[in-house]
């Protein structure tokens, strides 16, 4: 019965937020919901354009967007830092620091991995659409302009992340105390869908140009 006892009483712990606490996970919503609508909205004009642009030589412009296979790995990993994001956060709640620590040095690692790779997938999309005419660059130019907006959001999700390392070392985190801990994990969340999102919205297009 007092074991039963003791885990509720962690459970109430652990959902219990201080007022400013609170105020400050409403205000990390309202930010997530603006980007949310930013992004989504943009995706949905880019598939919109793409499926105007359609005609009789759409299929060429189809057969020249061709995604980087690195994004693929980009995915991966942008996976990988969410999930590690989300195990530190459960760490945390049960004061296990140290693999919350462990989780976080590796979320950042994921993260550095995706930026490297996604660098070197955007490189591959502008080096291509150099290499097409005026009219089969719009595919390229547009996917381009979709995954730099996501890499820059992402440049900004690993300085939050790498602040959070730096919280976890000193031991800021606890059953207690994870706000910050939490907003990382809830924008790193975010990043994830987007992206995939994003990906489904490429692919959508290029099937779009290839089906006219």
């Amino acid at each position: 019965m007092s074991s039963k006892l003791a885990t509720v009483n962690s459970a109430k712990k652990q959902s219990s937020l201080i007022p400013a606490d609170r105020r400050s996970l409403q205000g990390v919503w309202l930010l997530i919901a603006a980007l949310g609508v930013f992004f989504f909205s943009s995706i949905i004009l880019y598939v919109v354009y793409i499926a105007m642009r359609m005609g009789p030589n759409a299929g060429d412009v189809a057969s020249a967007l061709r995604l980087p296979r690195s994004f693929i790995w980009s995915t991966i990993f942008l996976v990988g830092v969410s999930g590690a994001l989300e195990v530190a956060l459960r760490a945390a709640r049960r004061d296990r620091t140290d693999r919350a620590k462990y989780s976080l040095v590796f979320a950042s690692f994921f993260a550095i991995l995706f930026m490297l790779v996604q660098i070197e997938g955007m490189y591959v999309l502008v080096r291509s659409a150099a290499e097409m005419g005026t009219a089969r660059k719009t595919a390229y130019v547009f996917t381009f302009i979709l995954a730099l907006l996501h890499a820059l959001h992402v440049i900004a999700g690993i300085v939050g992340l790498l602040v959070t390392v730096f919280n976890a070392c000193r031991d800021k985190y606890d059953h207690e105390r994870n706000i910050g801990l939490r907003f990382c994990a809830i924008y790193w969340h975010f990043l994830d869908i987007v992206w995939v999102v994003l990906l489904v919205a490429f692919v959508i297009a290029a099937g779009l140009l290839k089906a006219s």
